[in-house]
Protein backbone atom coordinates (compact mmCIF):
# COMPACT_ATOMS: atom_id res chain seq x y z
CA UNK A 1 0.00 0.00 0.00
CA UNK A 2 2.94 2.05 -0.56
CA UNK A 3 0.65 4.55 -3.52
CA UNK A 4 -1.01 6.76 -0.35
CA UNK A 5 -0.36 10.40 -0.11
CA UNK A 6 -0.57 12.40 3.00
CA UNK A 7 -2.36 15.78 2.07
CA UNK A 8 -2.96 18.67 4.20
CA UNK A 9 -5.58 20.82 3.63
CA UNK A 10 -6.25 24.08 5.53
CA UNK A 11 -9.77 23.96 6.95
CA UNK A 12 -9.98 26.70 8.81
CA UNK A 13 -7.37 30.10 9.59
CA UNK A 14 -3.69 27.89 10.51
CA UNK A 15 -5.80 24.95 11.08
CA UNK A 16 -4.60 21.87 8.99
CA UNK A 17 -6.21 18.77 8.25
CA UNK A 18 -4.16 15.75 7.43
CA UNK A 19 -6.42 13.41 4.62
CA UNK A 20 -4.68 9.58 2.78
CA UNK A 21 -5.38 9.82 -1.31
CA UNK A 22 -5.34 6.59 -2.25
CA UNK A 23 -3.51 6.99 -5.89
CA UNK A 24 -4.42 3.31 -6.91
CA UNK A 25 -5.95 -0.19 -5.05
CA UNK A 26 -7.87 -2.69 -6.28
CA UNK A 27 -11.33 -2.15 -4.98
CA UNK A 28 -11.21 -4.62 -2.32
CA UNK A 29 -8.13 -3.78 -0.91
CA UNK A 30 -9.44 0.25 -0.53
CA UNK A 31 -12.72 -0.94 1.29
CA UNK A 32 -10.16 -3.11 3.54
CA UNK A 33 -8.28 0.01 4.28
CA UNK A 34 -11.41 2.13 4.86
CA UNK A 35 -13.08 -0.48 7.21
CA UNK A 36 -9.93 -0.84 9.34
CA UNK A 37 -9.49 2.95 9.82
CA UNK A 38 -13.09 3.16 10.68
CA UNK A 39 -12.28 0.27 13.56
CA UNK A 40 -9.46 2.31 14.53
CA UNK A 41 -11.83 5.16 14.59
CA UNK A 42 -14.04 3.53 17.40
CA UNK A 43 -11.63 1.41 18.91
CA UNK A 44 -9.10 4.53 20.13
CA UNK A 45 -10.95 8.00 18.40
CA UNK A 46 -8.28 10.21 20.64
CA UNK A 47 -5.10 8.95 19.97
CA UNK A 48 -5.30 8.97 16.00
CA UNK A 49 -3.57 12.51 15.21
CA UNK A 50 -4.49 12.64 11.60
CA UNK A 51 -8.10 12.87 12.88
CA UNK A 52 -7.88 15.21 14.98
CA UNK A 53 -8.63 19.19 14.07
CA UNK A 54 -8.67 21.53 16.33
CA UNK A 55 -12.86 23.56 16.96
CA UNK A 56 -12.77 26.90 18.05
CA UNK A 57 -15.82 26.65 20.65
CA UNK A 58 -16.67 27.02 24.48
CA UNK A 59 -16.76 30.77 26.47
CA UNK A 60 -14.16 33.37 26.82
CA UNK A 61 -13.61 35.71 28.99
CA UNK A 62 -12.18 38.79 27.89
CA UNK A 63 -8.64 38.69 28.35
CA UNK A 64 -8.78 35.75 26.44
CA UNK A 65 -10.79 36.98 23.88
CA UNK A 66 -8.39 39.77 23.05
CA UNK A 67 -5.41 36.56 23.47
CA UNK A 68 -7.17 34.34 20.99
CA UNK A 69 -8.92 37.17 18.15
CA UNK A 70 -5.51 39.40 17.87
CA UNK A 71 -3.81 36.79 15.57
CA UNK A 72 -6.06 35.93 13.21
CA UNK A 73 -7.70 39.21 13.31
CA UNK A 74 -4.08 40.72 12.32
CA UNK A 75 -3.59 38.20 9.15
CA UNK A 76 -7.43 38.28 8.12
CA UNK A 77 -6.89 42.84 8.18
CA UNK A 78 -4.33 42.19 5.57
CA UNK A 79 -6.78 42.12 3.09
CA UNK A 80 -8.95 45.36 2.29
CA UNK A 81 -11.34 43.54 -0.67
CA UNK A 82 -14.66 43.44 0.07
CA UNK A 83 -14.69 39.52 0.40
CA UNK A 84 -11.65 40.66 2.97
CA UNK A 85 -13.30 43.05 5.21
CA UNK A 86 -16.07 40.71 5.24
CA UNK A 87 -13.99 37.48 6.43
CA UNK A 88 -12.58 39.93 8.96
CA UNK A 89 -16.14 40.92 10.73
CA UNK A 90 -17.29 37.58 10.48
CA UNK A 91 -14.13 36.17 12.57
CA UNK A 92 -14.28 39.34 14.92
CA UNK A 93 -17.96 38.60 15.35
CA UNK A 94 -17.75 34.40 16.07
CA UNK A 95 -14.99 35.20 18.79
CA UNK A 96 -17.19 37.97 20.56
CA UNK A 97 -20.36 35.61 20.81
CA UNK A 98 -18.40 33.23 22.72
CA UNK A 99 -17.66 36.13 25.56
CA UNK A 100 -20.76 36.22 27.66
CA UNK A 101 -21.90 40.41 27.45
CA UNK A 102 -21.98 40.27 31.58
CA UNK A 103 -18.40 39.42 31.61
CA UNK A 104 -17.45 42.53 29.39
CA UNK A 105 -16.15 44.71 31.93
CA UNK A 106 -17.30 48.19 31.55
CA UNK A 107 -15.44 51.56 30.08
CA UNK A 108 -14.94 54.67 31.68
CA UNK A 109 -17.85 56.93 29.71
CA UNK A 110 -18.71 60.15 29.27
CA UNK A 111 -21.44 62.13 27.85
CA UNK A 112 -20.98 62.86 23.40
CA UNK A 113 -22.41 66.42 22.66
CA UNK A 114 -25.62 67.68 23.70
CA UNK A 115 -28.00 65.04 22.45
CA UNK A 116 -31.31 64.85 24.69
CA UNK A 117 -31.68 62.11 25.85
CA UNK A 118 -28.26 61.63 26.16
CA UNK A 119 -25.77 59.24 24.68
CA UNK A 120 -22.27 58.13 26.53
CA UNK A 121 -19.15 56.84 24.86
CA UNK A 122 -15.80 55.51 26.52
CA UNK A 123 -12.96 53.64 25.02
CA UNK A 124 -12.60 50.07 26.29
CA UNK A 125 -9.55 49.08 24.19
CA UNK A 126 -7.05 50.34 22.32
CA UNK A 127 -5.00 47.94 19.46
CA UNK A 128 -3.96 46.75 16.31
CA UNK A 129 -5.99 45.99 14.07
CA UNK A 130 -8.66 47.50 16.26
CA UNK A 131 -9.87 49.56 18.65
CA UNK A 132 -13.18 48.89 20.71
CA UNK A 133 -15.25 51.53 22.23
CA UNK A 134 -18.47 51.52 24.69
CA UNK A 135 -21.42 53.46 24.19
CA UNK A 136 -24.50 53.47 26.19
CA UNK A 137 -27.57 55.61 25.30
CA UNK A 138 -30.62 56.60 28.03
CA UNK A 139 -33.55 55.42 27.50
CA UNK A 140 -35.36 56.44 23.82
CA UNK A 141 -32.22 58.21 23.13
CA UNK A 142 -31.30 58.34 19.98
CA UNK A 143 -27.77 58.39 18.06
CA UNK A 144 -27.95 60.07 14.95
CA UNK A 145 -27.50 58.61 11.36
CA UNK A 146 -23.52 59.05 10.25
CA UNK A 147 -21.13 57.31 8.48
CA UNK A 148 -17.22 55.28 9.06
CA UNK A 149 -15.08 56.14 5.79
CA UNK A 150 -12.24 53.47 5.27
CA UNK A 151 -13.82 51.84 8.39
CA UNK A 152 -15.47 48.43 9.69
CA UNK A 153 -17.97 48.15 13.00
CA UNK A 154 -18.89 44.86 14.48
CA UNK A 155 -21.52 46.09 17.13
CA UNK A 156 -21.88 43.83 19.64
CA UNK A 157 -25.06 44.16 22.27
CA UNK A 158 -24.62 43.91 26.13
CA UNK A 159 -27.97 45.18 27.87
CA UNK A 160 -31.43 46.67 26.87
CA UNK A 161 -32.57 46.97 23.48
CA UNK A 162 -32.16 49.80 20.12
CA UNK A 163 -33.43 49.64 17.03
CA UNK A 164 -30.48 49.86 14.83
CA UNK A 165 -30.49 51.20 10.72
CA UNK A 166 -28.09 50.88 8.46
CA UNK A 167 -27.93 52.85 4.82
CA UNK A 168 -25.64 53.06 1.84
CA UNK A 169 -24.96 56.24 -0.63
CA UNK A 170 -26.61 55.89 -3.74
CA UNK A 171 -23.91 56.82 -6.60
CA UNK A 172 -21.51 59.45 -5.17
CA UNK A 173 -22.05 61.81 -2.47
CA UNK A 174 -20.58 65.35 -1.95
CA UNK A 175 -17.81 66.01 0.07
CA UNK A 176 -18.66 66.99 4.14
CA UNK A 177 -18.64 70.32 3.62
CA UNK A 178 -21.05 70.27 1.06
CA UNK A 179 -24.95 71.02 2.01
CA UNK A 180 -26.16 69.02 -1.40
CA UNK A 181 -28.94 66.28 -1.26
CA UNK A 182 -28.01 62.81 -1.89
CA UNK A 183 -29.39 59.52 -2.05
CA UNK A 184 -29.00 56.62 0.90
CA UNK A 185 -30.52 53.03 0.68
CA UNK A 186 -31.51 51.64 3.97
CA UNK A 187 -30.14 48.10 4.21
CA UNK A 188 -30.78 47.09 7.58
CA UNK A 189 -33.73 47.94 9.98
CA UNK A 190 -33.33 45.55 13.37
CA UNK A 191 -33.22 45.55 17.19
CA UNK A 192 -29.52 44.87 18.50
CA UNK A 193 -30.02 43.55 22.14
CA UNK A 194 -27.66 41.49 24.36
CA UNK A 195 -25.41 39.36 22.34
CA UNK A 196 -26.74 40.39 19.31
CA UNK A 197 -24.41 41.34 16.59
CA UNK A 198 -24.42 44.04 13.45
CA UNK A 199 -21.58 44.45 11.49
CA UNK A 200 -20.76 47.44 8.48
CA UNK A 201 -17.90 47.55 6.25
CA UNK A 202 -16.15 50.34 4.45
CA UNK A 203 -18.24 49.43 1.22
CA UNK A 204 -21.54 48.03 2.28
CA UNK A 205 -23.70 49.33 4.95
CA UNK A 206 -21.41 51.70 5.98
CA UNK A 207 -23.77 54.37 7.60
CA UNK A 208 -25.80 53.70 10.43
CA UNK A 209 -27.93 54.87 13.25
CA UNK A 210 -29.59 53.76 17.18
CA UNK A 211 -32.69 54.84 18.51
CA UNK A 212 -32.51 52.77 22.20
CA UNK A 213 -35.67 51.37 23.65
CA UNK A 214 -37.69 52.63 26.75
CA UNK A 215 -35.04 50.61 29.54
CA UNK A 216 -32.03 52.23 27.51
CA UNK A 217 -29.01 50.28 25.69
CA UNK A 218 -25.51 48.97 26.24
CA UNK A 219 -23.15 47.80 23.50
CA UNK A 220 -19.67 47.96 22.34
CA UNK A 221 -18.55 48.70 18.72
CA UNK A 222 -15.11 46.73 17.77
CA UNK A 223 -14.24 49.44 14.72
CA UNK A 224 -11.17 49.21 12.39
CA UNK A 225 -9.35 51.47 10.13
CA UNK A 226 -9.09 49.92 6.52
CA UNK A 227 -7.14 52.97 5.03
CA UNK A 228 -6.80 56.30 6.34
CA UNK A 229 -8.69 58.24 8.60
CA UNK A 230 -11.10 60.20 6.88
CA UNK A 231 -13.27 61.81 9.52
CA UNK A 232 -16.56 61.54 9.87
CA UNK A 233 -19.94 63.29 9.32
CA UNK A 234 -23.83 63.16 10.56
CA UNK A 235 -26.57 62.92 8.39
CA UNK A 236 -29.54 64.56 8.42
CA UNK A 237 -32.34 62.24 6.56
CA UNK A 238 -35.89 62.59 5.57
CA UNK A 239 -38.06 61.13 7.47
CA UNK A 240 -40.20 59.13 4.81
CA UNK A 241 -38.20 56.95 1.78
CA UNK A 242 -38.04 59.03 -1.87
CA UNK A 243 -38.78 55.44 -2.90
CA UNK A 244 -40.68 53.08 -0.85
CA UNK A 245 -39.91 50.29 -2.71
CA UNK A 246 -36.08 50.78 -3.08
CA UNK A 247 -36.06 52.33 0.43
CA UNK A 248 -34.20 54.74 -0.58
CA UNK A 249 -33.87 58.67 1.60
CA UNK A 250 -32.81 62.03 0.93
CA UNK A 251 -30.04 62.97 3.03
CA UNK A 252 -27.68 66.06 3.66
CA UNK A 253 -24.11 66.18 5.56
CA UNK A 254 -24.19 68.18 8.83
CA UNK A 255 -20.80 67.97 10.30
CA UNK A 256 -19.32 66.48 13.57
CA UNK A 257 -21.51 68.05 15.99
CA UNK A 258 -24.70 66.84 17.67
Amino acid sequence: MKDQTKLKEEVAPGFFETRRRLLWLPACFAAGSILGRAERIFANPVDDEELMTPILTGDLDWESFLKECLPTAEELHKNSTAQGQNAYLHWLASMIERVRPTEIPRAKLGRFGKLEPAVHFGVKYRGKPFFIVEWWLEPNAVLPPHCHPNASVCTFGLEGEARIRNFEIVGKAPDFQSRETFLVRETHNEIIAAGRINTLSALRDNIHTFQAGRAGARGIDISTYHGPDMSFSFLDLAAKPKDQDARTFEAVWKGKSV
